[in-house]
C-alpha cells in the first residue's frame, strides 16, 4: 500500500470518528432516563428461584405493579444469576421464605434477577450497586420508591431479626395498621389487651422476654392468623406487670383466659419453635383445635401478576458439544466478544453515577480494550470513540453511558462477529460459568497482547491491564464477594510490584488458580466443569515437574499460545476480518494508541494529538471557503470587459 493511499485511509478514518462523536454527544444529551432496553442477551441465566420456593418471581413487567400500593409489605433480593456470592445466598433467600411463610400477608419475600437484560433497567433505576442487595418496600409505597436497603447478614436468622425491625418501625409510623400489634404492651393492667379484641379470640397468650429479643414479635407473627387467640410481648422493662402476673424468669409465657383465668405455660424447649409449639398444645387441652393457617394472601395482592414470563429452558445440542470437545483447549473469540458487551453494555451502566475514582477506572478500563482487544476495524473504532467521549467527561450517569454505547454501536455497526452467547464458557446450567468464565478469559487475553504489543518498549508499565482489572472489578463487578476477595488478593500478592510483562501474566494466572482453590467444592461450581488447578495435564503435558509443581517457563508458553490473537477460534463467528481489516487492525492500534497513559492529548498518526487534529480540520475548512471566494471574485471580474482608450494602447503623453 503506497504513503498517499494509507494517510488516505487513516485521515477518512479520523474524521469519521470524530463526526460520530459529535453525533453521540447529541444523541447522549437528549437521553431518556429509564430508556427501555430493546434486547435480550442469551448470555444472562434464567434465574436462581422458583415459585416453588415460596419466593415470589419479580421481571422489568411485573415489579413496580405489584410494590407500589401494595396491601403488604416487600422484601425483595435484588440479584445476579452468574454472581458467586449470590448462588451462595441463594438458600439463605429460600430458607428465609419457608421460615416466614405465614407472614406473607404482612411481607411478601420476592426476588429480581439483574442479570437478565429486560430487568437491567429496573436495578439501576432503584440503585442496586452490588449483588445481593435486599430492599424493604412499605405498606402503599408511592411510585418512585426506592426502597429501604436492609443487611443480608451472615445467616437467616440475622435477615428475620433485621426484618423484624424494619416491621417494628414501619408500625411506629403509623403504616401497617391490619398487622397484629407487634410493639410490647406497656400497660401494667391486663384488662386493656381485650379493648376491640372479637368475640372468637379466647386467650391472650402474654410472652415475658428480655429487652432487645425477637421471640414475642417472631411467635406473634407465626401465630397470627388463627382467629381463636392473641399474641402479645412484654418486656423485662414492664415491672408492674411482671411482679403483678408473678414473673421471675425470662421468657415465660402467660395464658389469659377470656373469663379471667391465669395459667403459666410449661415450654420444654424456650425457643420460637418450642414456645409455639407449647401454645397450641395449651390450645389443644382446652378443646380448641388448630391446624395450618390458611393460605391465602389478603387482597389479592399476590394475584396481579404470574411468574416472570419467556423462562426458557435450552436444552444441550449434542452435537455442537461434541464439535466444541473436538476443538479443544483454545479461546473462543465470542466468549471474549460476550464477556465485553456484558461488561460495557450492562454491568458498568448500573452505576448511578460515574466520576471520581470510578470514572478513572472507567478510562482505564476502555484504554486497555481499545488498545488491545480484538475486533474488526469497526469494533477498533466504536471502542476508540467510547474511550474518547469519556475522556471529555468529568462525570457521567449510567443512563447517559448506556444511550452513548448503543448511539455508536449503531453508527459503526457491525461491531461484533457473532450473537451474545458462551462458547468455551458455556455452562451445564444457564447461570452457571458465563459471564465470571468469561471476565477471567478477557483478562488472560489482555495481559498476553499488552505483552505482544509492548515487549520492545522498555518504558512500558507491566502493570497496566492488572491496573485496568482492579479498578474495574472494585469499582464495577457485580459480586461484591467477589470483589472484596479480589482487592484482598491483590494487595497480599502485592500485584502493583509487577516488574515484568511476563510476570503481569503469571500474577493473573497463579491469581486465577487461588480462586479456583477456593471455591472448589462451593455451591457455585459447575459439577460438569470443576474448579481445576490449570493447566491441566491434558491441556499442557510438560507445564508440572515430575513432583507435581509448576515449571512456569511451560506455562508462561502455554498461556503466550492460548491467549495471544493468533490462537483465537471463530467457532459460531462471522470468521476472522479479511486480510485487509487484520493488517490495518495492527496498524492502526500502533498508531492511534502510542502512548501508554489515558489523557486527554493522546498521539495519533504522524504525533498528531486531537486538537492538533481540530485544529487541522478547522484550517482546512477555513482556507477552502477563503479558496472559493478567490476564485468566485475572479470568476465575476472576468465577466466584466474594460473599455479600451486610445491612451491604453500608445501610454499617456
Amino acid at each position: 500500500m503506497s504513503s498517499n493511499a494509507e494517510r488516505y485511509r487513516i485521515a477518512k478514518l479520523l474524521v469519521k470518528t470524530l463526526l460520530v462523536q459529535i453525533l453521540i454527544l447529541q444523541r447522549a444529551s437528549a437521553a431518556v432516563v429509564g430508556h427501555k432496553e430493546d434486547y435480550q442477551s442469551s448470555a444472562t441465566g434464567e434465574g436462581l428461584y422458583s415459585t416453588s420456593d415460596g419466593i415470589f418471581i419479580l421481571n422489568a413487567t411485573n415489579l413496580k405493579s405489584n410494590i407500589y400500593e401494595s396491601k403488604t409489605a416487600w422484601l425483595v433480593e435484588f440479584y445476579n444469576s452468574w454472581c458467586g456470592y449470590c448462588h451462595r445466598f441463594a438458600p439463605t433467600w429460600k430458607a428465609l421464605a419457608q421460615d416466614i411463610e405465614h407472614w406473607k400477608d404482612i411481607v411478601v419475600i420476592a426476588a429480581m434477577d439483574c442479570a437478565n437484560d429486560d430487568n437491567n433497567p429496573v436495578c439501576r433505576d432503584f440503585e442496586v450497586m452490588h449483588y445481593p442487595m435486599l430492599k424493604f418496600f412499605s405498606v402503599d409505597a408511592k411510585v418512585g420508591n426506592l426502597g429501604i436497603e436492609l443487611d443480608s447478614g451472615k445467616d437467616m436468622n440475622t435477615i428475620r431479626h433485621n426484618l423484624v425491625n424494619r416491621l417494628e418501625k414501619e408500625q411506629q409510623e403509623d403504616r401497617g395498621s391490619t398487622w397484629p400489634n407487634i410493639a410490647p404492651y406497656r400497660s401494667s393492667d391486663t384488662k386493656n389487651l381485650w379493648k376491640d379484641i372479637p368475640e372468637s379470640v379466647k386467650y391472650n397468650f402474654l410472652i415475658f422476654e428480655v429487652v432487645d429479643s425477637y421471640l414475642a414479635t417472631e411467635v406473634t407473627l407465626d401465630l397470627h392468623k388463627f382467629d381463636s387467640l392473641q399474641v402479645r410481648g412484654v418486656t423485662s422493662e414492664n415491672e408492674p406487670l411482671t411482679i403483678s402476673l408473678g414473673v421471675n424468669k425470662f421468657p415465660t409465657v402467660i395464658a389469659l383466659g377470656r373469663d379471667g383465668t391465669q395459667q403459666t405455660i410449661n415450654a420444654r424447649y424456650l425457643t420460637r419453635e418450642g414456645l409455639r409449639k407449647a401454645i397450641k398444645d395449651f390450645l389443644m387441652l382446652t378443646g380448641i383445635v388448630i391446624g395450618n393457617p390458611e393460605d391465602h394472601s389478603k387482597d389479592g395482592t399476590l394475584t396481579k401478576s404470574t411468574e416472570a414470563p419467556n423462562k426458557i429452558e435450552e436444552a444441550k445440542d449434542e452435537k455442537e458439544l461434541e464439535e466444541i470437545r473436538t476443538i479443544g483447549d483454545v479461546l473462543f473469540q465470542l466468549d471474549l466478544e460476550t464477556a465485553l458487551r456484558y461488561s460495557i453494555e450492562h454491568e458498568i451502566p448500573m452505576s448511578k453515577v460515574i466520576d471520581g475514582e470510578k470514572l478513572e477506572a472507567l478510562k482505564a478500563y476502555l484504554n486497555v480494550l481499545a488498545k488491545y482487544f480484538p475486533l474488526r476495524r469497526s469494533g477498533v473504532l466504536f471502542l476508540d470513540a467510547l474511550r474518547e467521549i469519556i475522556d471529555r467527561r468529568k462525570s457521567l450517569s449510567g443512563v447517559e453511558l448506556r444511550q452513548i454505547i448503543k448511539s455508536v454501536e449503531e453508527e459503526m455497526s457491525p461491531i461484533y462477529s457473532g450473537p451474545k452467547r458462551w462458547i468455551g464458557c458455556k455452562g451445564s446450567m444457564e447461570h452457571l460459568r458465563g459471564y465470571p468464565c468469561g471476565l477471567w478469559t478477557m483478562f488472560h487475553m489482555l495481559t498476553v497482547n499488552a505483552a505482544n504489543h509492548n515487549k520492545n518498549i522498555k518504558e512500558y508499565p507491566p502493570q497496566e491491564v492488572l491496573r485496568a482489572m482492579y479498578g474495574y472489578i472494585k469499582h464495577f463487578f457485580g459480586c461484591s464477594d467477589c470483589s472484596q476477595h479480589f482487592v484482598e488478593m491483590a494487595a497480599k500478592d502485592k500485584m502493583f510490584q509487577v516488574q515484568t510483562i511476563d510476570e503481569a501474566i503469571l500474577w493473573l494466572w497463579r491469581s486465577h488458580n487461588q480462586v479456583n482453590k477456593r471455591l472448589a467444592g462451593d455451591e457455585t461450581e459447575d459439577p460438569e466443569y470443576k474448579k481445576i488447578q490449570y493447566p491441566s495435564k491434558e491441556q499442557c503435558s510438560t507445564c508440572r515437574y515430575s513432583n507435581s509443581s509448576w515449571n512456569e517457563v511451560k506455562v508462561l508458553r502455554y498461556m503466550y499460545r492460548k491467549y495471544s490473537y493468533t490462537g483465537i477460534n471463530y467457532y459460531n463467528s462471522s470468521g476472522k476480518p479479511d486480510d485487509d481489516d487484520t493488517g490495518d487492525d495492527l496498524k492502526i492500534r500502533q498508531g492511534r494508541f502510542a502512548l501508554d497513559k489515558y489523557t486527554g492529548q493522546r498521539r495519533l498518526g504522524w504525533d498528531f494529538t486531537i486538537f492538533d487534529i481540530s485544529i487541522c480540520v478547522v484550517l482546512y475548512v477555513m482556507s477552502a471557503t477563503i479558496l472559493v471566494l478567490v476564485c468566485i471574485k475572479f470568476a465575476v471580474k472576468r465577466t466584466y470587459r474594460k473599455k479600451t482608450y486610445i491612451h491604453d494602447l500608445f501610454g499617456k503623453v
